[in-house]
């Protein structure tokens, strides 16, 4: 008896750190473990749940107020690596390029893709969408999302693809020097709005500027990321009362 007590004290710190070790945080797209549920995964993601200014949103294209503000791209020629880490591609590359929003500098840290696009316009959503995420000096988040639809993709995109690492947590270098601003829309009309992360913990406070011009991937291409990947998309999110402005 004095064993089997014994046993029991030794099993009770085991038994309660697996329930809320690293296995009961993991997330994805499916299942238990999808969208739906992502706020009850962990009290770190409970703002996917509860929080009122979540993305991705569904534009609508009438109705918006119209705001005059910059935006400028000062993307360098760089060398560029990218990582499955299994719920998208993520692209990163050497410090220094970034982009100015009303003259404030925000610093790019990555791109990846999301397969349907996340954000919708009148409920149309894309093939695909890319997020090329930054952040400024403080620590404020701004995410530029451009839809993607299908077509004859750049060369640069085109190199991306042919290169795409096949296991999750693998890097590949890309064997081409880019600027990656040269595969994106010539013009920078957009849509802008307060929301989120897209993915867990879905913190809010983030700077959201949606392309209104598509970028071209093939069909190829569209497919090679569905069977990598597969859907990685966030279902829209109530807007509530948050302004969506033009620009």
């Amino acid at each position: 008896m004095k064993i089997l007590i014994y046993l029991v004290i030794l099993l009770v710190p085991l038994i309660s750190f697996a329930s809320d070790g690293p296995d009961r945080s993991h997330w994805g797209y499916l299942g238990i473990e999808g969208p739906e549920h992502w706020g009850m995964l962990t009290k770190e993601y409970m703002t996917c749940e509860t929080g009122s200014k979540q993305s991705p949103i569904d534009i609508p294209m009438q109705g918006l107020s119209h705001r005059q503000e910059t935006l400028e791209f000062h993307y360098n020629t760089s060398e560029l690596h990218e990582m499955n880490n299994g719920h998208t591609v993520q692209v990163s590359h050497k410090t220094g390029c970034h982009v100015a929003l009303n003259k404030r500098t925000y610093n790019l840290r990555q791109f990846h893709f999301h397969e349907p696009s996340e954000h919708h316009f009148d409920g149309k959503a894309f093939p695909m969408e890319m997020h090329l995420v930054h952040q400024d000096e403080t620590g404020h988040i701004l995410v530029i999302a451009v839809m993607m639809e299908t077509g004859e993709e750049h060369p640069v995109l085109k190199s991306l693809w042919d290169w795409l690492p096949d296991q999750i947590g693998k890097e590949t270098s890309v064997p081409l020097m880019a600027n990656f601003r040269e595969i994106l829309p010539a013009s920078t009309e957009h849509y802008s709005y307060s929301g989120s992360l897209t993915t867990p913990p879905c913190s809010e406070g983030v700077q959201w500027i949606v392309f209104t011009n598509p970028i071209k991937i093939s069909e190829q291409s569209l497919r090679k990321f569905s069977t990598l990947i597969g859907d990685n998309a966030r279902p829209v999110q109530p807007l509530g009362n948050r302004p969506i402005e033009k620009n």
